[in-house]
């Protein structure tokens, strides 16, 4: 389901640039549970999953020298913050949007 927020883009660089900043976009928003495996030694391995993330109105090239993206919702409440991850995918344009994929900051 397509959510109006707020996309914040983060260079994480010595460049000094200033975030990039995106007021009332749509943006859709899936999660996929994190893999909880117990090993025969009993101890528990949790693997986290990136976020995907189809956000309308953006282009790939917006997320070019991005490292950090953090969305959030009209009333200020973070829907997704992380780390923008190219390994799960790459950022590619679609007919709907932009596709991209975040790790949730703390996994």
């Amino acid at each position: 389901m397509q959510k109006i927020a707020n996309v914040l883009l983060i260079e994480n660089s010595t460049a000094g640039n200033p975030p990039k900043s995106f007021v009332a976009q749509r943006i859709e928003i899936t999660h996929e549970n994190d893999t909880v495996v117990q090993g025969a030694d009993g101890h528990v391995s949790r693997g986290s999953h990136p976020s995907k993330v189809l956000w309308v109105e953006g282009k790939a090239n917006d997320l070019s020298g991005i490292t950090n993206v953090k969305i959030t919702a009209a009333d200020g409440s973070v829907l997704l913050d992380g780390e923008l991850n190219t390994y799960s995918g790459a950022t590619r344009n679609t007919d709907a949007g932009v596709q991209f994929f975040v790790l949730k900051a703390g996994c």
